[in-house]
């Protein structure tokens, strides 16, 4: 199990995510911010619906997510 900030999965908030793998990680993640539900949440879930309709922008920040969870310690 792994952990990061909300503000470390380039959110808006110190909330600490958990997962096992960078996709549960990225699903607690969603789920945080959809259960949050402020202004500032969903504006930033609109940026990455944005980010998501250019391939390599994905893949760029994909990468580097599985950079960041890959060095992570243990939670």
């Amino acid at each position: 199990m792994k952990k990061m900030t909300c503000k470390e999965l380039d959110g808006v908030c110190d909330t600490e995510i958990t997962g096992a793998t960078p996709e549960e990680m990225g699903e607690n993640a969603a789920k945080h911010a959809m259960s949050v539900n402020d202004e500032a949440h969903l504006a930033k879930m609109m940026e990455m619906r944005e980010m998501q309709k250019d391939p390599e922008v994905v893949k760029k920040w994909m990468d580097d997510f599985q950079a960041k969870f890959d060095s992570l310690p243990d939670a």
